[in-house]
This record gives C-alpha cells, sequence and structure tokens, in this order.
C-alpha cells in the first residue's frame, strides 16, 4: 500500500495541471481540465512556407480561420472561484439561473484566448485597407474607442510576453546567399496541447444567445466608477461601448 501511494504522489506532482499550479495563480480550470504537454516545433518561417492560413493575406478564408481559433468561450465559474481569484463578487457579473448553470455561477472568459483575440485585433490593423479603410478612412479618423482597442492589445499581450517569457533559445545558423549569419526561430516549445483544450472550452461555455435579450439592468449590484475617455466619448455622441468580446 505504501509503495502505490508513492506512485501516485509521484505521477500526481509530476502531472501537468499540478505543475502548472506552481507557476500560476488561482484558476478553476486547472481543476476541471487535464492539460497534456506537448512538444512542438515552431513555424517561425519568414515566409509562409510551410503554408499556414493564419499568416495569409486576408480573404474571407483567412478571416474564418482567425475568428475560429480567437473566438472567446464564455464560461460558468462559482462563487468560490471569483473569490479566490481576488475579485469582488457583488461586482463580478452573474449568470442567471433561467440559463441553466444553477445559483452562485458567474461569467468569465480564459485569458488565453482574449490574447488570441488581441493578437486578431492587432492582425487586422497591420492590414488597415482591408479591415478599417472602408468603414473609416483614413487612419486618423479613427474613433478613439477603436484606437484604445489596439493599445489596449499591445499593453496586454507585452504583460503577458514579459510575465511569462519564452526560455526557448535561438541559434545563429549560415544560409546560402546571406553573408552574417542567420537566426533560426524554428525552436521546440512544449506546449499545453491549446486544440483539445479550445474544444473543452468550446463544449462547456454558456450560450449567450440568452444574453442578447437579457435585461442586464435588474441584476447590478455595484457598479465600478465609468472611465473618464468613455464618458467624455459618450458626451460627444462618439462611440463609448468596447465591441470585439461578447454581450
Amino acid at each position: 500500500m505504501f509503495l502505490s501511494s508513492l506512485v501516485w504522489t509521484a505521477r500526481h506532482i509530476s502531472s501537468p495541471n499540478y505543475l502548472l499550479k506552481k507557476t500560476n495563480t488561482y484558476t478553476p480550470l486547472l481543476d476541471r481540465f487535464d492539460i497534456s504537454f506537448v512538444k512542438t516545433k515552431n513555424n517561425a518561417s519568414l515566409f509562409n512556407t510551410p503554408y499556414s492560413i493564419y499568416k495569409d493575406d486576408p480573404s474571407p478564408s483567412v478571416d474564418a480561420a482567425w475568428e475560429e481559433i480567437a473566438d472567446t468561450p464564455v464560461l460558468a465559474i462559482s462563487r468560490e472561484d471569483v473569490v479566490t481569484m481576488g475579485k469582488d463578487p457583488d461586482y463580478v457579473v452573474g449568470i442567471p439561473e433561467e440559463f441553466g448553470h444553477g445559483p452562485g455561477k458567474y461569467f468569465a472568459v480564459n485569458d488565453g484566448q482574449h490574447l488570441i483575440h488581441c493578437l486578431n485585433e492587432l492582425r487586422k490593423y497591420a492590414f488597415y485597407d482591408y479591415y478599417y479603410a472602408p468603414k473609416y478612412g483614413p487612419e486618423t479618423n479613427l474613433p478613439k474607442m477603436v484606437a484604445a482597442h489596439r493599445t489596449h492589445c499591445v499593453g496586454v499581450l507585452l504583460d503577458a510576453l514579459t510575465c511569462q517569457p519564452s526560455l526557448n533559445m535561438v541559434v545563429w545558423e549560415y544560409v546560402q546567399g546571406q553573408s552574417k549569419p542567420w537566426p533560426d526561430f524554428d525552436a521546440w516549445r512544449m506546449c499545453y496541447g491549446h486544440e483539445k483544450f479550445y474544444e473543452w472550452q468550446k463544449g462547456e461555455q454558456v450560450d449567450l444567445e440568452r444574453t442578447k435579450t437579457w435585461d442586464w439592468t435588474k441584476a447590478r449590484i455595484k457598479e465600478r466608477p465609468e472611465v473618464e475617455e468613455m464618458r467624455a466619448e459618450r458626451r460627444k455622441g462618439g462611440e463609448s461601448q468596447h465591441e470585439g468580446h461578447w454581450a
């Protein structure tokens, strides 16, 4: 029995979820989904070879691929989860019991998916003429809230990359036709198996169709102060709502 217990303990403390709990603040996802480490080689080619639809120029098929991978499925978490995460449940939006998730549940999205959403937004800004010029014209015409979304995304991606920077090393190689060494960015990474994790999130997500007709005013307990920039935009009749996520 002692040997069996020892084997179980050894397996447990070497499991991905156990290890990730040691390097992350509290997240209920590590108690609900078993992460799998997957050794993966980067596709960091300067040109799109081998082909990846995510690196291709804008088109309806490219947009569809990005909209799929950059979605932010909304999940249900408990009041205890909210408190353990360091948040005040009185401010956090609760899921109405009519939605079928039981009492004491709250809306939440995975930050990792939000980061991919932000990457997609920056991709669109990189192709401004395709995505924004038809609606806004020159970039100087961008509404303040739209431009703020861009800088917000730059900030959160920088925070994520500097908080948990890659520890992989990039070597230099000699390449025909190049007078100086060329970096080989095709590093091997230990990934979290994003595809399975994302599919699990989609299977667990809250049905947001009901949020489109739900009266959100009756459930408010506390409200954060309005951001001054949003108040100013609202007062002058500009865009003051942050679109691009959910609800």
